[in-house]
């Protein structure tokens, strides 16, 4: 495909991809142009400045600052050659697994889950966490 520039080439990445597939799909462009960092330590260092953003921002910015976020968690994981979709459906289905290892051990209790404290529920979670990897 001939593109008039890489910006014309990242115009042309389909929108309605996912959006992590959207952004990995950009950075690789961006770094075709040499628009990169050297290595994966500039990225890192990036998402702990976008995380200081984001801990710092107003409610009118946190949103702007959370895909600022996403987008840097996206680069650090293009470095590793991470796919990004992958990565989080991976992670979601392990806190699925674990969160109803949690309510398990709650329900031997005989009491509902709002009655005990985030800590608490903390610890079901650690001692479900440790069972998985025995």
């Amino acid at each position: 495909k001939k593109y008039e520039s890489v910006t014309d080439a990242m115009t042309r990445v389909p929108s309605n991809l996912p959006s992590l597939l959207y952004a990995e799909k950009i950075q690789k462009l961006a770094k075709k142009s040499g628009f990169d960092w050297p290595s994966v330590d500039g990225a890192l260092e990036k998402v702990i400045e976008e995380l200081e953003e984001v801990k710092n921002a107003d409610r009118e910015h946190l949103e702007e600052e959370c895909g600022d976020l996403l987008f840097a968690v996206v680069n650090v994981l293009r470095f590793y050659k991470v796919e990004p979709e992958i990565a989080l459906r991976e992670a979601s289905v392990k806190f699925l697994r674990r969160f109803s290892g949690v309510e398990e051990l709650v329900k031997k209790t005989g009491k509902d889950m709002k009655e005990f404290s985030l800590d608490e529920l903390d610890e079901f979670w650690n001692q479900v966490k440790k069972n998985e990897n025995r």
